[in-house]
């Protein structure tokens, strides 16, 4: 399931997460940046990292 193709279909979207895109975008400027730091510092299993994960820096020439 792709999350860019899914915004294309607002029945489908609205049918799986209950929001709107437009509900949906507004909740997702709030909570990036507080996922960012979580992930950051925990795995996805919530452990906590010795070292923080890669954070890439905006001068990077390749993406990823």
């Amino acid at each position: 399931m792709d999350y860019r193709a899914l915004r294309e279909r607002p029945r489908q979207f609205l049918a799986l997460t209950s929001l709107h895109v437009a509900e949906f975008d507004d909740l997702l400027t709030a909570f990036a940046p507080a996922w960012e730091r979580h992930h950051r510092w925990h795995t996805l299993a919530g452990k906590r990292r010795q070292f923080p994960a890669h954070r890439e820096r905006p001068t990077a020439v390749l993406a990823g």
